[in-house]
C-alpha cells in the first residue's frame, strides 16, 4: 500500500465517512473543513485514484461515483505498524512504556490495556 499525504487523507476521511460520493459531494464535505479550491480537491481525488485508494464508477455518461478502495481500518493498521516500526523498532511494548512514562495514558487507559491483554491471553 502506498503512502498518502495529509491533504489526500482529508479526502479519504470524507469517503470513509460518507461512502460512495460524487465529486460535488466530496468537494462540499472537504470545504466544510478546508478552504481549498474545487480543482485542488479534485487533483487530490485524481492522485488517490492513481494510487489505487479510490475506485471510480461511471453511473452514466456524465456522472462519476468515487468510493474508497482501501478501508479505513486497513489504512490505519498500516500506518500504525509503520509508526511502531519507525519510532519503536517494531515494539509495541516500547511504545506503551514511552506513552506511560510521558503520562499520556490515563488510569482508565491502563485498565483497558490490562483487560485487553488478559482477553488475548484467554484466547
Amino acid at each position: 500500500m502506498k503512502n498518502i499525504s495529509e491533504a489526500e487523507l482529508e479526502v479519504m476521511q470524507v469517503l470513509w465517512q460518507k461512502g460512495a460520493s460524487t465529486s460535488l459531494e466530496i468537494i462540499s464535505e472537504v470545504k466544510k473543513k478546508k478552504e481549498w479550491k474545487n480543482n485542488t480537491i479534485m487533483t487530490l481525488v485524481t492522485r488517490l485514484v492513481n494510487k489505487e485508494f479510490i475506485d471510480v464508477i461511471r453511473e452514466d455518461k456524465s456522472l462519476l461515483i468515487y468510493k474508497p478502495k482501501v478501508s479505513e481500518y486497513d489504512y490505519k493498521s498500516k500506518e500504525t505498524n509503520n509508526f511502531i516500526d519507525k519510532l519503536y523498532n517494531g515494539s509495541i511494548n516500547n511504545m506503551l512504556v514511552a506513552f506511560a512514562k510521558s503520562k499520556k495514558l490515563s488510569k482508565q487507559d491502563l485498565e483497558d490495556l490490562i483487560k485487553l491483554v488478559g482477553d488475548e491471553e484467554d484466547k
